[in-house]
């Protein structure tokens, strides 16, 4: 259902409930996967990056923060709207439910806070309860643990994904189905079974992303493990340094629970582990596996070049993560837009089903900026610009347009 064909007698009969002197407020939440297309399209409908005011949480600026404020006009009319990203079907849970979420960046933040350019803060005392009205989401509503009521929304563009390795790992250069489903079920494999090599017998561990997120489900779906599934992972990693050149000190806890966002698993990936203590015991080599969107591999890895991140680009390539093939093919714009390379999904914006005018206003002007801010080299590829669909929702058979 498109979010767009929503009656429009039913919305010119909300015009009234709003003025033009009063501040529609928006409340996005869902998948972490296109914030960055996410937070700079925020920024050029509500007057661009010299007009608009926000503030953000994270060290790794507004491109890459899960909680976000920002506050400026569309059409002439005043709009704060607001950004808390928790994963994709958690998000779609959320809209369909209509809950409340308390950690919403307040909207009486001071002028020192929400200022043009944008201002890194501390959301300590400064969170406030509000309901989630949007959601992203990389998976498909129906592939969601809330598929009814069916939410209005359409498509913003295609969504890869790329496994990666940590820092220091050899011999691991691509991922299958069959090894993906081993090693999530079990928790661990010899790296023989990546390298071919016997004498590599020691161990490769997996982390990932929490249930309710859209990245997992997709993952999850792609390689017809099972979206529902529990899985096997270490989900508590402890790291020391930065980025490039830092370690992994320990990683614990083997069972179905995971990390809230990408760049946490980022995190793990882009440090060594020559010396780590897993569940506790002796420390000694490993390596660490998992996936990751293109955005935050292109940052870690040279999957499309020198990585991005600058700490990991100044360690050189003995800092950086290692970008691996999915089922024999390298991740490119051209193999995703080809069908070569199918470990993509479609990012999904949904709304609530009782949107208000103001709402639909705002929806239309962030739909038609989104695909403006996508990047194939980076953040996703529009879908028009794809020669083939996916058939069946997510993980199902990508075939010719």
């Amino acid at each position: 259902m498109k979010l767009k064909s929503v009656m429009l007698a039913a919305l010119l009969g909300l015009i009234g409930a709003s003025t033009a002197s009063a501040q529609t407020v928006i409340n996005i939440t869902g998948a972490t996967a296109f914030r960055s297309a996410m937070n700079t399209s925020i920024i050029n409908i509500l007057g661009g990056a010299g007009v608009c005011k926000y503030a953000y949480t994270g060290t790794t600026g507004i491109s890459g923060s899960d909680q976000a404020i920002f506050e400026g006009q569309i059409g002439g009319e005043d709009f704060i709207i607001r950004t808390r990203q928790s994963g994709s079907t958690q998000g779609v849970a959320d809209v369909v439910n209509q809950a409340t979420l308390t950690t919403y960046l307040d909207v009486a933040l001071t002028a020192g806070d929400r200022i043009v350019g944008g201002a890194a803060i501390s959301a300590s005392g400064k969170t406030a309860s509000a309901i989630a009205r949007f959601s992203f989401s990389d998976v498909d509503q129906a592939i969601s643990n809330t598929p009814t009521p069916a939410l209005p929304g359409e498509a913003l563009g295609v969504v890869p994904f790329v496994f990666v390795a940590n820092v220091g790992t050899t011999g691991i250069t691509n991922m299958t189905d069959q090894l993906h489903n081993a090693q999530w079920s079990l928790g661990e494999l010899p790296r023989s079974m990546y390298s071919g090599n016997p004498a590599h017998t020691d161990l490769v561990y997996c982390t990932g992303r929490s249930n309710g997120s859209g990245t997992r489900a997709t993952i999850l779906a792609e390689t017809r493990y099972g979206v529902f599934a529990n899985v096997v992972q270490r989900s508590a990693v402890v790291t020391s340094g930065s980025e490039g050149t830092g370690t992994l000190t320990s990683i614990s806890t083997p069972g179905n629970a995971g990390a809230p966002s990408n760049s946490v698993i980022r995190s793990f990936l882009a440090r060594s582990s020559a010396s780590t203590s897993v569940d506790g015991g002796t420390a000694g080599p490993i390596s660490v596996i998992s996936y990751l969107t293109l955005s935050d591999a292109v940052a870690i890895t040279d999957v499309v070049g020198v990585p991005t991140s600058a700490t990991v680009a100044a360690a050189g390539p003995s800092g950086y993560a290692i970008d691996l093939t999915y089922n024999g093919f390298p991740y490119s714009e051209d193999n995703v837009k080809n069908g070569s390379y199918t470990l993509w999904g479609y990012q999904q914006f949904y709304g609530s089903v009782d949107i208000t005018a103001d709402e639909q206003q705002f929806f239309d002007a962030f739909t038609d900026e989104i695909p403006n801010a996508l990047n194939p080299t980076s953040t996703g590829i529009k879908t028009p610009e794809m020669n083939v669909t996916r058939f069946g929702g997510d993980g199902g058979t990508v075939l010719p347009n």
